[in-house]
Parts: C-alpha cells; sequence; structure tokens
C-alpha cells in the first residue's frame, strides 16, 4: 500500500475569513481598480506594438525600395563598352570602369611555328648546295598513264 501524502495550498483565502462585509467589499473594490489600471497599460501598450509593427512595415517597404535602386545602380556603374552597347568613348568617364583587355598567353610576341617539344621534320643542310638533281614523279596519275 503506498503512502498518500496531502498537500495543502494555502491561497490566502483563509485569512478572509475573518473580514467583514465592507472590508471584503472594499478589497474588491481596490482589486478591480487595479484590474482596470493593468487593463489601461496593456491598452497603451498594444497601440504601441501596432504602431511600432507598422513603422516597421513601412521602413521594410523603404529599404527594398533603396536596395532595388542600389542594384539598379550598380548594374548601370558596370556597364562598359566591352559589355553593353554603349560606345567605347563613354569608357573615359571618371564614374566607369575601364574593359578588361584579352588576357595574353605566356609565349612571347616573336614566336612562331609549332610548338615547343613537338616532333617534327626540317629540310636537312646539304653538304653540297650548288649540286643540282632533276627531279621527276614517278608512279601512276589520276588519269591512268
Amino acid at each position: 500500500m503506498a503512502l498518500v501524502c496531502p498537500v495543502w495550498f494555502d491561497l490566502g483565502v483563509s485569512a478572509l475569513d475573518g473580514l467583514s462585509r465592507e472590508e471584503l467589499i472594499s478589497l474588491a473594490r481596490a482589486q478591480a481598480e487595479r484590474i482596470a489600471a493593468q487593463d489601461v497599460q496593456i491598452v497603451s501598450m498594444a497601440a504601441r506594438i501596432v504602431s511600432m509593427a507598422a513603422r516597421i512595415a513601412e521602413l521594410t517597404a523603404a529599404n527594398e525600395a533603396v536596395a532595388a535602386r542600389l542594384a539598379r545602380l550598380e548594374h548601370l556603374l558596370a556597364r562598359n563598352s566591352s559589355n553593353s552597347s554603349s560606345p567605347a568613348a563613354k569608357d573615359d568617364d571618371p564614374e566607369r570602369t575601364a574593359p578588361a583587355g584579352k588576357k595574353k598567353r605566356d609565349v612571347p610576341a616573336g614566336t612562331r611555328g609549332k610548338q615547343p617539344g613537338a616532333p617534327g621534320s626540317h629540310l636537312a643542310w646539304s653538304d653540297a648546295p650548288d649540286e643540282r638533281r632533276d627531279r621527276f614523279p614517278e608512279g601512276w596519275c589520276g588519269c591512268g598513264a
């Protein structure tokens, strides 16, 4: 069998047993006045909260408008002749950025021909450059002769 411990809550009601009718009425009136004062405070706080919410909504809308305007201005400032149809003469404006130049390769400017290290063939030097030999084509031609 489990032990059950009774719990008593003292809510201050037992002290009211010894009060007279007039004292109880005055106590109820004082409590009603306190409740009315708290209601007035709650109503004024609610009105302030509503006005703050309206101000927050107004400031949020203004902030979005300013952000959109800033994005448009940044877009317009970033335009130049390389990324829009504007003439190159407008690139000299102090507000505009210069178009980026083409990337240069790492190869020196005078280098031509095949790439270094690639296999290939060449015309070898002759020991007798003044000697001439006649060369005639051999084999079949396109006509069959």
